[in-house]
């Protein structure tokens, strides 16, 4: 087994028309209209609005985008009532707040600056896309879905020696029951198109029916292959996905780089309180510094 988001002033009014007063009353106290969809005591939800919360959802069946549009609009108008009680009680002008809507300001247009970035990598050729095909057969012409049989168990006192004589997962269930460990079974499959090459390429190296065991967030996952499809991945379809996929990956090579040299540029700029000031680079042959008396050795 291995680990493994009306104000009129009194001139335009006085300006107005007697046709005009009608655009007013629309305006205060009629109903929605144009790109308005609805209001909440005065405050306008757009048709913009809407499509954002729908995040580009949609059906060519009338009934089903009418219902979706529904949906999204009464999430907008609950929004909307929420933010009005708080307002009510001034909790917009809290410290908490102030400090997360400048942190959620900062997040987007950082996020925006980074998409600008990326839209600038040009889109790879179809040489380019062939020839990634070629080096990576495993996602295209080898292409294999791989069903697993899993076995689920919390963090628990079972010491990690008593896993090792397991090989089935029965015997894993067994040891289990045996301790009055609790557990869950599930089947998963992943995609050698999409998953991590490393994974696959451990998966591959295993004897046939071979339990490995993935750590995920303290639980134990027992894991053991149970069938294995072909299914090669070709043609101009293939071609399309290697595009995006490389384009992608130019796009974030693309990012980092730049914002490692928008980071070194502005260094001499940037001052530190004393007491937050990090610690200088170290020189390159330094030795590191030795660890604390009590901390655990480095693994080999």
């Amino acid at each position: 087994m291995k680990a493994k988001t009306l104000m009129l002033t009194a001139a335009i009014a006085a300006s107005m028309t007697l046709g005009g007063c009608s655009q007013i009353k629309k305006l205060v106290g009629g109903k929605p209209a144009g790109q308005v969809v609805a209001t909440v005591n005065g405050d306008e939800i757009t048709a913009l609005e809407l499509q954002q919360e729908m995040q580009g959802f949609t059906s060519r069946d009338p009934k089903i985008m009418k219902l979706a549009q529904q949906q999204a609009l009464q999430q907008i108008i609950m929004r909307q009532l929420l933010v009005q009680r708080a307002k009510a009680e001034k909790l917009d002008k809290t410290a908490d707040y102030t400090l997360q809507v400048r942190r959620g300001e900062q997040a987007l247009l950082a996020q925006a600056y980074q998409r600008k970035m990326a839209a600038t990598v040009a889109v790879p050729s179809r040489q380019d896309a062939e020839a990634f095909i070629t080096a990576n057969p495993a996602r295209f012409a080898d292409r294999k879905i791989y069903v697993v049989d899993q076995v689920i168990a919390g963090p628990n006192k079972i010491p990690p020696e008593n896993f090792k004589p397991l090989n089935t997962l029965e015997d894993v269930k067994a040891l289990f029951s045996q301790e009055s460990v609790p557990y869950q079974e599930n089947v998963v499959s992943f995609d050698t198109l999409t998953a991590d090459p490393r994974l696959v390429g451990q998966v591959n190296k295993l004897p046939s029916g071979e339990v490995f065991v993935v750590p995920q967030r303290g639980a134990l996952i027992f894991n053991r292959v149970s069938n294995v499809k072909s299914v090669p991945f070709g043609g101009d379809a293939a071609i399309s996905y290697a595009i995006n996929v490389l384009r992608n990956q130019k796009a974030q090579e693309t990012v980092r780089t730049r914002m490692e040299l928008i980071r070194k540029e502005a260094e001499s700029k940037i001052v530190y309180n004393a007491a937050y000031k990090p610690a200088p680079p170290a020189k390159p042959g330094a030795a590191a510094p030795a660890a604390p008396a009590g901390a655990p050795a480095k693994a080999p």
